[in-house]
């Protein structure tokens, strides 16, 4: 029998790729949205949020696996980040144990989990991974990515603007080290959980395979390179970056908008370490990733060229 996922986050940037990535794989897939989307095979469109409770009974009902990948990456306030990031897992995990299907209960975390105490998106990370894990009532397991960059994702797009424009900006020390992932990696990774036994209440981090990951100055070397550009490399020290996020979240109360940059955030951005942790590295059961850096980064300048971000 064909397997049904159910699939929050199915909108965003991973799971609009997830969900292609599922299907090329014959699965049936459950996709939570807030709007309308358009009829597409395979898909069975459910309509709520995560707290609608009777949206996510609906998304779950019939499903082998249930893969959450909601959350949020900004928000105004700490409240909105607990809602979203940790307790929608305790109404997604409440739901589940009550089905038949006993579904396999994919978390989709971050590194950010890891260092609790650098941001409240950190802890809310955090928070969900712990709330999975309490009891046996269901079977769970979490993949925690890195930095996901790929076509169609906005957020790297600023990095590439800064490129663009003759600069590269390192936060805190050039020297400090970040693993990255591309898209199309991180959706096999996923799916290859669905696939493989033996992955039941563990943790995994994945990434693409460069040994401890990159530096910001490599990383913005890279970057240049493949946008042929010249740039002016300059360290912003943390303080700075304080002042910054400080500013912006002042602003986001004035103008009532989810500020990227906090001062709490740039406590993650400065954390000199996140690169992936190989005691928990998720090539151990067979899966590897086929896209370097240098490659995954020119294709998403080609998406950013072909659609007029660039």
């Amino acid at each position: 029998m064909t397997k049904r996922i159910a699939l929050t986050g199915a909108t965003g940037f991973v799971g609009s790729h997830l969900i292609k990535n599922l299907l090329s794989r014959g699965y049936l897939v459950n996709a939570l949205a807030r709007k309308e989307q358009q009829t597409e095979d395979g898909v069975q469109w459910i309509y709520g949020d995560l707290e609608n409770e009777n949206a996510l009974a609906k998304l779950i009902e019939d499903c082998d696996t249930v893969i959450n990948v909601a959350g949020l990456i900004k928000a105004k306030k700490t409240s909105d980040f607990m809602s979203a990031n940790a307790h929608a897992v305790t109404k997604l995990k409440s739901i589940s144990k009550k089905s038949p299907h006993n579904p396999l209960f994919i978390q989709i975390s971050s590194f950010a989990a890891r260092e609790r105490h650098l941001s409240d998106y950190a802890e809310s990370k955090y928070q969900g991974e712990e709330i999975l894990k309490i009891g046996d009532e269901v079977r769970w397991t979490i993949l925690r990515p890195p930095a996901v960059y790929g076509p169609g994702d906005i957020e790297t797009l600023k990095i590439f603007k800064v490129v663009k424009s003759g600069f590269a900006f390192f936060p805190a020390n050039k020297n400090n080290r970040v693993s990255w992932i591309h898209i199309s990696d991180l959706c096999d990774a996923i799916a290859t959980l669905v696939e493989t036994e033996n992955c039941e209440n563990t943790t995994f981090e994945v990434d693409d395979g460069a040994p401890d990951g990159y530096s910001h100055e490599e990383f913005f070397k890279i970057t240049a390179k493949v946008m042929d550009k010249s740039v002016i490399s300059t360290t912003i020290p943390k303080p700075v970056l304080k002042i910054i996020g400080s500013t912006n979240q002042v602003l986001g109360k004035l103008m009532n908008y989810a500020p990227m940059v906090t001062s709490k955030k740039v406590n993650e951005i400065c954390h000199s370490d996140w690169v992936l942790n190989k005691n928990i590295d998720f090539k151990t059961t067979g899966w590897h990733p086929k896209i370097r850096l240098e490659d995954g980064l020119k294709e998403t300048l080609d998406w950013y060229k072909n659609n007029k971000y660039i």
